[in-house]
């Protein structure tokens, strides 16, 4: 267990972080890949990295060079979780996560493949940085989705699809991160251009969300 989150607050973030580092201990083929998990990734990876420096891959930014080398990373026999900052991220590479990673599965090719996706929604972001795109991935033959609702699902829903042998869309939303309880999630069927600056927060979520939001940072 990682000695440094064991006397502080279960969150949904330090869940991850936990699952991430006993999944690292556990198996050494087990790798991290991102742009920023060098850096701590909103404390998903913090401590992480200066522990388990040779099982980290710190990528510029290129979601094609990301998508595609998980696969290659797969099929040498490595466990791969490669992290996005934002799931909208995915569009600019997804050559390998629609022709290559969920066919290969389909044709009988381990594929242990984590794509762990954050939905920005919430936390003041844009729309270039606010899409949920879960629900294209969840009608997508080939593809397992992930969305853990509470820290205790975060970490069990880690460590699964780590362990297991299919390509995984784990989807995580940032407004649970600091979070020690759960909130249901709702995925819609159609991808919505939702703006999420803090002017146009309350068109797009309503009231309530703002209500909760000013007590959250009070």
């Amino acid at each position: 267990m990682n000695m440094n989150l064991k006397n502080t607050k279960k969150t949904f973030a330090s869940e991850i972080n936990r699952a991430l580092h006993d999944s690292l201990e556990a198996d050494s083929n087990v790798v991290v890949g991102g742009q920023l998990v060098k850096y701590g990734v909103a404390g998903l990876t913090t401590g992480l990295y200066d522990k388990f420096k040779n099982q980290f891959i710190t990528y510029s930014v290129s979601e094609s060079l990301m998508n595609s080398s998980a696969m290659g990373l797969a099929l040498a026999g490595k466990r791969v979780v490669m992290i996005h900052v934002r799931i909208d991220f995915l569009a600019s590479g997804m050559c390998a996560l629609v022709n290559h990673v969920p066919i290969w599965y389909k044709k009988g090719l381990k594929m242990p493949i984590t794509y762990i996706c954050q939905v920005g929604k919430g936390m003041g972001q844009g729309a270039q940085h606010s899409k949920d795109l879960t629900s294209w991935f969840q009608n997508f033959e080939g593809w397992t989705v992930k969305i853990p609702e509470t820290p205790q699902q975060a970490f069990d829903m880690l460590q699964e699809s780590i362990k297991g042998d299919k390509p995984v869309m784990y989807v995580i939303h940032r407004e649970l991160f600091d979070l020690p309880e759960g909130k249901k999630i709702t995925i819609n069927k159609e991808i919505k251009l939702c703006g999420a600056s803090q002017e146009h927060e309350s068109d797009f979520y309503g009231a309530e969300f703002i209500s909760a939001k000013s007590k959250l940072i009070k």
